[in-house]
């Protein structure tokens, strides 16, 4: 039994000081960000599409939630499609059994996606008379405060906002979801389904030529039966090429917990449609997370509205949520190369005082807060740019004190979920190998060492007082467990609470050093694997409770 323990702290940090070196690489290609942050963020249309084959016994349940389930983002147009769901046989790979992306690009091709979703913007009937309405409704839409702001003291007023709906054509997006393999999942506690999803991502490739027909084909009140015939056989010939851009894996779950289990007795039982309805949306979650994390044209760009309280002018339309991580850049024009650089100069995220802004901007809606985690002091005018994170946080160091030796935590931010800033849900294991000379325990003396295992797990709040300091108390419950080749392999164990409080500065954005005290309170008596022993668990060991201090590194994902 010792030599399982000894052996699972070493795994522990083998896999920490990996995470470690892809945190450093993570930071290192987020600092580095886009050659230049875009000057203004236009929102794009996405259509979406499910493609399977007939082989998987879920189809039916699958495509009936895709097409009729899914909660849509506010953050982007919708381009809605003739068929939703594509169907391919035979033509999965034998590695990974996804559909291949060239069959996904040569059906949409062949299907003429893209001239429906040229169809949809111009809103064009089957006799091919377009309009400008919605074109012109979308530009308005996408437009900000600051662009209304922008654009009242010059004379197209409102015409110019409205053209903005020209250049977003040009971000019309398709993304298909391939549910690789969807299975049963049964066990002591749940029961469900899981998948592994690929979504892939193409933009229409609209050309000056593309364009050009699109207006010759126009069809106008007064042209004769012939010019509008041969207007609509022109525009029949239309049919932009789709580019593929990047392809997304992810997986996605929904169970229901069994009745004997806590979860299962608080929360109601799902049907098997209401199941995959959560599993598709689980999985159009992520994938949109995911493509905001990597993709421009999916991350937000705004200007800093002000810093006394830090706020923009984004909030509900741009899909602004809790918590959500913003980079913000300062540009500065070199006049001897006439180049503009970027510069980050700090990090933020929304607190929840986020404004209900999907109405078309009117130039007075009020500004969403946020509030500062890394970086130097801030000023009006710069440049914010959306940069998802996971919400994950991993912190290696050691304990001194009462509690000491090593420990390996794990954060997990639940505020972004419950509209509370910087709440987090928090676990932790350690070890501690100590040694107690002829010390009497259970009627037998303890030879060598013994070795000390724990856990615990609670709630943790952030309070964000300086622009690289933070104050963080928590509250946690958890076992410790003693191990001895004397105890014949039995364990002497208790429960615990503990209390504390972390001040975490920052080395960067996404490294902290943090140091704090805590409090441990053994409370009942201690148990030998099962069995409840006489005496509480410091009548063996008299050095187990207490005031501890913790340091170390945390890093943030």
């Amino acid at each position: 039994m010792r030599s399982f323990y000894l052996f699972l702290p070493a795994c522990l940090f083998l896999f920490a000081g990996t995470i470690v070196i892809s945190g450093q690489d993570i930071g290192e290609t987020l600092k580095r960000g886009p050659a230049i942050i875009p000057e203004a963020y236009d929102r794009s249309s996405l259509s979406w599409i499910l493609v399977h084959d007939r082989g998987d016994s879920h189809t039916s349940t699958l495509a009936n939630s895709f097409v009729n389930d899914i909660r849509h983002s506010d953050k982007f147009f919708l381009n809605p499609l003739d068929t939703d769901v594509l169907i391919f046989r035979g033509v999965r790979s034998k590695d990974n059994k996804r559909i291949p992306v060239k069959n996904i690009k040569h059906n949409l091709e062949e299907l003429n996606f893209s001239r429906q979703i040229i169809s949809h913007w111009y809103s064009r009937t089957d006799n091919g008379f377009m309009d400008m309405e919605r074109i012109h409704r979308r530009g308005l839409e996408n437009a900000t405060d600051a662009d209304v702001i922008r654009y009242q003291s010059t004379a197209r007023g409102n015409w110019a906002l409205m053209d903005y709906g020209n250049r977003l054509i040009d971000k019309s997006y398709i993304i298909t979801l391939d549910f690789t393999e969807i299975s049963r999942v049964n066990t002591d506690r749940y029961e469900g389904y899981k998948s592994d999803v690929v979504a892939s991502l193409f933009r229409v490739d609209l050309s000056e030529e593309d364009k050009e027909i699109i207006y010759e084909s126009w069809v106008l009140e007064e042209d004769s039966e012939e010019e509008a015939q041969r207007k609509r056989e022109l525009f029949e010939t239309l049919n932009p090429p789709l580019k593929y851009v990047t392809q997304i894996r992810t997986t996605t779950s929904s169970y229901n917990y069994k009745e004997h289990t806590f979860l299962g007795s608080i929360t109601p039982h799902k049907t098997t449609e209401e199941l995959f309805a959560d599993l598709v949306q689980t999985a159009y979650d992520n994938v949109l997370f995911e493509l905001e994390r990597d993709y421009e044209d999916f991350r937000v760009i705004t200007p800093l509205y002000s810093v006394k309280p830090l706020s923009a002018k984004i909030g509900k339309k741009e899909g602004l949520n809790v918590d959500q991580r913003f980079f913000v850049y300062e540009h500065r024009y070199n006049p001897k190369t006439r180049n503009v650089t970027e510069r980050r100069r700090g990090v933020i995220r929304a607190t929840s005082d986020i404004i209900d802004n999907r109405d078309i901007a009117t130039g007075d809606m009020e500004p969403s807060r946020f509030y500062q985690v890394a970086g130097k002091r801030l000023h009006e005018g710069y440049v914010l740019q959306q940069r998802n994170d996971y919400g994950i946080e991993l912190e290696m160091g050691a304990s001194l004190g009462e509690i000491g030796g090593g420990t390996l935590g794990l954060n997990y931010s639940v505020g972004r979920i419950l509209g509370i800033r910087a709440f987090y849900l928090t676990g932790n294991i350690g070890i501690n190998n100590k040694k107690y000379p002829d010390f009497p325990v259970i009627e037998e003396e303890l030879e060598g060492n013994v070795f000390f295992f724990r856990w615990d797990a609670g709630l943790a709040k952030g309070f964000h007082f300086l622009r690289n300091f933070e104050f963080r108390p928590y509250v946690t419950y958890g076992q410790e467990q003693a191990t001895n080749d004397g105890f014949d392999h039995d364990q002497i164990s208790t429960y615990f609470l503990k209390g504390g409080a972390n001040l975490a500065l920052n080395i960067t954005y996404f490294m902290q050093i943090v140091a704090g005290a805590n409090y441990y309170v053994i409370f009942g008596n201690a148990f030998d694997e099962d069995k409840p022993l006489d005496n509480k668990y410091t009548h063996y060991f008299d050095d187990r409770e207490g005031v501890a201090l913790f340091a170390g590194l945390r890093f943030k994902f």
